[in-house]
């Protein structure tokens, strides 16, 4: 149960899905059950993975009650058919509810994924996105209580650091369950290749100077992610650094209320909003940046350190497991736009403190987040699931 192929597709990760699904090849076949139909058109080079898009039963929403019922009738259908040994939710959310409820209904063990603290992502959307509803409200509680609902019966629970681990413990999960396992990286994140064609042609098309600072900012433009905080850094910057540019890289709900705060703010011909890229434009990027801010981050920490980028970075959730302050990277207080600004201006202004910070980001990054240690726990977690249940399997 996983999210959209055709959005790995996009950001050129395809070549990801087997090291994702089935590290080391420890499966004979691996079922990708997707809710999005442009994931039926994906072509896979690897053939033990089989992709089964559900079909609705009503173009509403996919938690209208017709589509979850629909949907879990397709999936037992899948599970008994192809006689599945373990299923693994890669969301909590709906994919993660239907796992759930498939493996206690066929006592198949069900593994869940938990990125982080799923509460912090509503209640930040809840508070700073686009208006307060009393279907917000409803939403959000919801949302609540099925999470509770997963992490309370899952047979296991895989998170990829520490704070996430605590997270699901004041949920309530049982700690015995949750197994930490680093966000799994694909091996190429620690080549510096560049495509400079694909540079060059953002560089025309912007008018961007590469002799002058660039801060560069990657991931979507929501609430969530606090982007919209960190604009508010641009003009302090600009007052002490006239000449610096501010690429985003990204898109969603806020670009348009972001492109017009940067006209209020006086600061719309040193930001660039480029939109949602590909990895390659992406890394080309990563590659000339003089420093990459994180207000709120997924494995943008984790590119910007492949390529060395000094990193500035709000003090949430996990970061600080990553970055130590003047070490891999500058940590400010959450939410303080002034103090993000007074950060930048520090590592524009400290090209020492700067390098230091960016070559130890590397240097931990290869040494803690290395895809084979990982695969390793990954399979090990597998391994147990799968002998436990062995005695009982309902296939036999």
């Amino acid at each position: 149960m996983d999210s959209s192929l055709a959005t790995l597709e996009a950001k050129g990760n395809l070549g990801y899905v087997n090291e994702l699904y089935n590290p080391r090849n420890i499966f004979e076949e691996v079922h990708h059950i997707s809710f999005y139909s442009k994931d039926s058109k994906i072509k896979l080079e690897d053939k033990t993975i089989k992709i089964h898009v559900l079909k609705r039963a009503t173009d509403g929403p996919l938690w209208h009650p017709a589509n979850v019922l629909f949907f879990f009738l397709q999936i037992i259908k899948i599970t008994i058919k192809n006689r599945i040994s373990v299923i693994r939710g890669r969301s909590i959310g709906l994919a993660g509810f239907l796992g759930l409820l498939t493996g206690k209904m066929s006592g198949v063990p069900f593994i869940v994924s938990l990125g982080g603290n799923n509460r912090l992502d509503r209640e930040l959307t809840f508070r700073f996105g686009n208006g307060l509803t009393h279907l917000k409200v409803l939403k959000k509680t919801f949302a609540d209580l099925v999470e509770i609902v997963i992490l309370r019966n899952a047979d296991y629970i895989v998170v990829p650091n520490a704070y996430t681990k605590n997270y699901a413990i004041s949920m309530k999960a049982d700690e015995k369950r949750i197994k930490i396992v680093g966000f799994t990286l694909k091996r190429d994140i620690f080549e510096k290749k560049v495509d400079k064609a694909e540079l060059d042609k953002f560089v025309k098309q912007f008018d961007l100077d590469l002799r002058k600072a660039i801060v560069l900012y990657i991931g979507r433009l929501d609430a969530y992610k606090q982007v919209d905080v960190i604009l508010e850094s641009v003009p302090f910057i600009l007052k002490e650094k006239p000449d610096t540019q501010f690429v985003f890289i990204g898109d969603g709900p806020l670009r348009e209320r972001l492109e017009r705060k940067a006209e209020t703010l006086n600061v719309a011909e040193k930001v660039y909003f480029l939109g949602f890229q590909p990895t390659n434009v992406v890394k080309a990027f990563l590659s000339i940046s003089s420093v990459v801010w994180i207000p709120m981050s997924g494995f943008v920490v984790f590119e910007a350190a492949a390529f060395e980028a000094p990193i500035v970075a709000f003090d949430i959730e996990w970061h600080h497991e990553f970055i130590s302050n003047e070490v891999t990277g500058l940590l400010v207080e959450n939410r303080n736009f002034r103090e993000m600004a007074y950060a930048v201006i520090k590592m524009l202004e400290s090209p020492k403190l700067a390098k230091k910070c960016g070559e130890s980001a590397r240097q931990k990054l290869i040494k803690e987040y290395n895809p084979q240690t990982l695969n390793e726990k990954e399979i090990e977690i597998y391994k147990s699931v799968l002998n436990t249940a062995s005695a009982n399997d309902w296939r036999n």
